[in-house]
């Protein structure tokens, strides 16, 4: 049975990374694995921009965010410090489930597209709606699709 789907949103924001020695492998090329890293840390922070924290959602609400679904394209990689800029945009918002696309730049290149529905979970992993605060965060957040 499919979710009816709230909103649907554009809720932007850019996050700035830069590639270290960790993050390459021999060649100074940025390890496949990485991107997914880098795409967590860009979600993460947009989701604090809207005073929405991982922490507070898991001790206060025992609600935590899983990977449900990703699929990731490479176009041209990302090498030893380059700054990437990630590009996270929420496509839709439902009560338990967030879809998302994530675009990382080189400048104006793209290297890489996502596209990831986030699940939400108990602390006992099964799937639980959005505390209500949580939605009201993302739903005033957003703006209308032009």
């Amino acid at each position: 049975m499919k979710q009816k789907i709230n909103k649907i949103s554009i809720l932007k924001h850019n996050n700035n990374i830069r590639v270290y020695y960790e993050d390459t492998d021999a060649g100074s090329v940025v390890y496949h694995a990485n991107y997914l890293k880098f795409a967590e840390r860009s979600r993460t922070e947009m989701l604090r921009k809207i005073k929405i924290e991982q922490a507070i959602l898991k001790n206060e609400y025992n609600i935590q965010f899983v990977v449900k679904t990703l699929f990731i394209e490479y176009f041209k990689p990302a090498q030893l410090d380059d700054l990437l800029i990630i590009k996270s945009v929420i496509l839709k918002i439902s009560s338990a489930k967030i879809i998302m696309e994530q675009k990382i730049y080189k400048k104006m290149t793209l290297l890489a597209k996502i596209e990831v529905t986030l699940g939400s979970v108990n602390t006992k992993g099964k799937p639980s709606r959005l505390p209500k605060v949580v939605l009201n965060s993302l739903n005033s957040n957003i703006n209308p699709k032009e």
